[in-house]
């Protein structure tokens, strides 16, 4: 029985429920723009569609964090050993049956609600994508195309194209780069022996440190694009301002301090920037539609 117990709560620990909120956000707002965009109104998001799509998008990303952690044991034995898998808790054929399965509902079921080829095509590129950095090659640009695709595949499932696809793409894009400067610098040691092509390694963990406030930079330009495009909406601008403060300051957090406590308060910073950033597309969509 606590076999058992220790194994489930493993696969659990798999799943990374800290990381829910934030994916979560990214897949569900650009979906309620598009369907505002699209109709002008929300109504069309309240439906038994939008709870399978939202499924179908969390079960998806929670087979590519399961896979990560399958072709990442050698970096994980390195600097967290207690993880499922380097732990024994898990074994390494389970996740990738477990990987699979979650992946093969996610895309299925993403199929069978919208029947949108394309939006498909783009959600399987983008998760190939991912697996291709997690089990190839990590380089940073691979996870911040992959990032950045997914509010592609979610908006085109619900309106055409535009030019504010590609701003919140922009925006995604770049976030995700600025989420790889303190991750990556953490699992440095882990990825000098199994993976020594990521950024941190070839520019160093000091010079690599610097290189996030770049990318926070053109995270904001990125964000204040969408501002114009939403016509300097006030709600959105509140929302704005706060998470463009975050990011910078998760950044200058480390510029000259690398020690594991600020990386990791750095971090949940920027996590907390793309939650704050969702949330004001969310309400001013819902302000938008019925306000």
């Amino acid at each position: 029985m606590v076999k058992l117990k220790e194994k489930l709560i493993g696969y659990i620990e798999l799943i990374r429920p800290g990381w829910w909120p934030a994916c979560f956000f990214i897949g569900l707002a650009p979906g309620m723009l598009a369907i505002y965009f699209n109709n002008g109104s929300l109504n069309d998001f309240f439906q038994l569609k939008t709870i399978g799509w939202a499924f179908a998008y969390w079960v998806s990303i929670v087979g590519i964090y399961v896979f990560n952690d399958y072709v990442g044991i050698e970096e994980d034995t390195v600097i967290n050993p207690k993880r499922p898998l380097p732990s024994g808790r898990v074994s390494k054929n389970g996740a990738l049956i477990f990987s699979i399965i979650l992946l093969f509902i996610g895309l299925t079921l993403w199929w069978l609600l919208f029947q949108n080829p394309m939006s498909s095509f783009i959600q399987f590129s983008c998760i190939g994508l991912i697996a291709v950095y997690s089990a190839v090659y990590k380089n940073n640009i691979l996870l911040g195309l992959g990032a950045g695709l997914i509010s592609i595949g979610v908006w085109i499932a619900f309106a055409e194209f535009n030019t504010i696809t590609i701003a919140i793409f922009s925006f995604l894009f770049f976030w995700e780069l600025t989420l790889d400067v303190p991750e990556n610098i953490l699992h440095y040691d882990g990825d000098i022996k199994v993976h020594p092509q990521t950024f941190a390694i070839k520019l160093g963990k000091e010079r690599f440190a610097k290189t996030g406030l770049m990318f926070a930079i053109l995270t904001v330009i990125s964000i204040l694009w969408i501002l114009t495009l939403l016509n300097f909406d006030y709600l959105f601008l509140f929302f704005a301002i706060i998470g463009c403060l975050t990011i910078l300051y998760s950044q200058i957090l480390i510029i000259n301090n690398i020690k594991p406590m600020k990386l990791g308060h750095s971090l949940g910073l920027v996590m907390l920037s793309v939650f704050i950033i969702n949330i004001g597309i969310i309400i001013y969509a819902f302000f938008q539609s019925y306000l």
